[in-house]
């Protein structure tokens, strides 16, 4: 890929602090100016994580773990780690929603997930599993805001599902500066429905005139808040929606 496809090109990133490091440098790589400006903070659940705790002490009832995000791997496995249950995550089967997601199991779990649907959402995640026996039970670990159609489409298909909070969004402020930067900037990338919901706050319903997103589920919020989506992610990765940017911007 040529190192400055996206030179002239401004472009925001609205992930997390925490989860943006790589996407900042993967635009960097194609010379865009990047301007990071998280949408979300991911901070601990107003329940203190106490429901989460006893399904982590009690995970023999599950059969599988469904990962929705890449924030409830690592919420999740923090959380065993102090809970000392580490070890029995490794008899569950593990359901992740989409590659990113897949690529974090691999990291925090050692393992590649054992399901993975072809389209990433909750819907197309919950038809992928197979029918369930009298004894399968599935455990969720979500946003506490996060969206339903897995639970419930996994509810229509006989399963039993417990879904706990692992973590809350919050939205942190913005300078005024950055906020005129980002409305400015040839493109904003969204990775998450809650950082559609976030940058709008933040920017009193303003955008970027082109809207990149990497998948489906966050195409669909951006249309929701009466946003045009100039782009969508073939895969949800880093890659992925570098890509897309480029082939909206080039």
């Amino acid at each position: 890929m040529s190192v400055d496809l996206l030179a002239g090109k401004s472009v925001v990133v609205t992930r997390a602090s925490h989860q943006s490091s790589d996407l900042i440098q993967a635009f960097g790589e194609v010379g865009a100016e990047v301007i990071p400006a998280p949408a979300i903070a991911v901070v601990p659940p107003l329940d203190g994580g106490q429901p989460l705790d006893d399904a982590l002490l009690r995970l023999e009832r599950f059969s599988w773990l469904a990962f929705t995000s890449s924030n409830a791997v690592s919420a999740l496995m923090a959380r065993a780690a102090r809970r000392g249950v580490l070890k029995k995550i490794e008899g569950l089967q593990i359901a992740a929603i989409g590659l990113s997601t897949a690529a974090k199991v691999l990291s925090e779990l050692k393992r590649e997930p054992d399901l993975v649907p072809i389209n990433s959402d909750g819907t197309s995640l919950a038809e992928a599993f197979p029918a369930p026996t009298p004894d399968d039970h599935v455990l969720i670990p979500m946003a506490s805001d996060g969206r339903t159609e897995l639970y419930e489409g996994l509810q229509d298909k006989g399963w039993k599902v417990d879904r706990v909070a692992a973590y809350r969004t919050v939205v942190p402020s913005l300078e005024d500066e950055l906020v005129t930067r980002a409305i400015s900037a040839d493109a904003v990338t969204f990775a998450s429905p809650s950082a559609v919901n976030g940058h709008l706050e933040q920017t009193g319903g303003r955008t970027a005139t082109k809207i990149i997103t990497i998948g489906n589920t966050t195409a669909e919020e951006c249309r929701i808040q009466g946003l045009e989506v100039a782009g969508v992610a073939k895969n949800q990765t880093t890659a992925g929606l570098v890509q897309a940017v480029i082939g909206v911007l080039v």
